[in-house]
């Protein structure tokens, strides 16, 4: 007599093992995803910081350069604003103190001698901004007059 095989219920996979698998192939992928996506969130934000700060050397010297060569003048307040690299800026500043030099002695007479005013120290709030980013810095700088 012959027998007859049976067929064998071990070949390929089953439903159950298929779906699993699926199911850790895309908690996989969708992981992967998110972590790229915020990858690269934070490489944009960095280079928009990176451009904003890049910028912060030339202008704060423009800054000083303008209050220098201002301080002449009796106003007790200054402002400007502007664009720079593609980074838009605006800046104030205003008088804190006008002091003169300390005083010193005449040796000729033996009295002490208050010198004019002359420097006078600005307080400078400068708010810089490129695209959806904003810096808001502040500071002190000094003027004198040439007198």
């Amino acid at each position: 007599m012959m027998q007859v095989k049976q067929p064998s219920k071990t070949r390929g996979f089953t439903l159950i093992e298929v779906l699993v698998a699926t199911i850790i192939l895309f908690t996989s992928i969708a992981t992967v995803s998110m972590i790229y996506r915020g990858a690269f969130l934070s490489s944009e934000k960095a280079d928009r910081h990176i451009k904003v700060t890049s910028v912060l050397p030339a202008l704060l010297a423009n800054i000083r350069n303008d209050i220098r060569a201002q301080g002449n003048s009796p106003e007790e307040e200054l402002s400007k604003q502007g664009k720079a690299w593609y980074v838009q800026y605006s800046w104030r500043a205003k008088l804190v103190d006008h002091k003169s030099a300390p005083r010193r002695l005449d040796v000729d007479t033996g009295n002490y001698i208050t010198p004019p005013l002359k420097y006078k120290l600005w307080l400078v709030e400068l708010t810089m901004q490129f695209q959806t980013t904003t810096r808001e810095y502040q500071f002190y700088e000094l003027s004198w007059s040439n007198d």
